[in-house]
C-alpha cells in the first residue's frame, strides 16, 4: 500500500462516509453482522426476521438446537465487540459465554422480537463495561485490527503500514468510553445511528453527535502523531 492510498484507507475511515473503509477491506467487512454484509434483497430480509422469531420463540421453551443456530449466527460479531474492549482473547471469549447466559436467561423478558438484535448488543457492552469497572488498575490498552492490512500486495512498505495501523488503534483507545462504543458499532459493526439509540439508551441525535465528535478526535491524534 503506498503512502497516499493508506492516507486514503484513514480518510475513509475518519471521513464523512466511514463505512467505505468497510468496502474496501474485506477483512474489516467481516466484522459486521451477517445479515448486514450482503445488500439483501427486502424479501430475504423478512424470511431472515421470520426465522429468527423463530429460532426466539423455540429458545425460550428450552429448545436447545434454536440457541446454538442463535449462538452460531451471532457469537462471531459479539465476539469481535467484545474483544475490542478486553484486548485479550481469552477474557473475550469468557464473557462471550457471559453474555449468552445472559440471552438466554432473559429471553422471556424480550417483550418485541423485532428489538433482539440491539437488545443483545446491548448486554453484550454492559458486559464488557462491567468488566472494565471490576479491574482495579487501569492499563493502556492498545487492540489490534486484525486483517485490515493482511491483504496488503506487491511492495508496499510494511514497516510504514504497521505504524499506521498502530496510530489507528491508537486513536480509536484514547476516545471516551460512550464515543469508541458509538464508533465501533456504526463504522466498524456497520449498525445505524437507530440501531445504536436504543442499545445505549440515548438518542438518535446523540448517537450521530457522538461519532462526529469521535471521528474529530481520532483525526486530531492521528495528525499530532503524523499518521495522516
Amino acid at each position: 500500500m503506498s503512502y497516499a492510498a493508506a492516507i486514503g484507507v484513514m480518510d475513509c475511515l475518519i471521513g464523512r462516509n466511514a463505512l467505505q473503509f468497510a468496502k474496501m477491506s474485506p477483512a474489516l467487512a467481516g466484522f459486521t453482522m451477517a445479515h448486514d454484509n450482503n445488500k439483501q434483497t427486502e424479501g430475504k430480509n423478512l424470511q431472515d426476521a421470520s426465522l429468527l422469531e423463530k429460532l426466539i420463540n423455540r429458545s425460550r421453551e428450552g429448545d436447545e438446537k434454536a440457541m446454538e443456530s442463535i449462538y452460531e449466527r451471532f457469537s462471531r460479531p459479539l465476539f469481535n465487540l467484545i474483544y475490542r474492549y478486553t484486548a485479550n482473547r481469552e477474557v473475550a471469549e469468557d464473557l462471550l459465554q457471559d453474555v449468552f447466559l445472559r440471552i438466554f436467561s432473559n429471553l422471556r423478558t424480550l417483550r418485541r422480537t423485532d428489538t433482539f438484535v440491539s437488545w443483545m448488543y446491548r448486554i453484550a457492552v454492559n458486559t464488557c463495561f462491567g468488566y472494565l469497572r471490576g479491574i482495579k488498575s487501569q492499563v493502556q490498552r492498545t487492540v489490534p485490527l486484525n486483517g485490515v492490512y493482511e491483504k496488503i500486495a506487491g511492495d508496499a512498505d510494511r514497516s510504514h503500514d504497521r505504524l499506521m495501523k498502530r496510530s489507528l488503534d491508537e486513536a480509536i483507545h484514547s476516545l471516551p468510553r460512550k464515543m469508541k462504543t458509538i464508533f465501533l458499532l456504526h463504522d466498524v459493526q456497520g449498525f445505524k445511528h437507530e440501531e445504536i439509540a436504543p442499545m445505549l439508551g440515548c438518542s438518535v441525535g446523540t448517537s450521530k453527535s457522538q461519532l462526529f465528535k469521535a471521528r474529530m478526535k481520532m483525526r486530531d491524534h492521528l495528525e499530532k502523531r503524523k499518521a495522516i
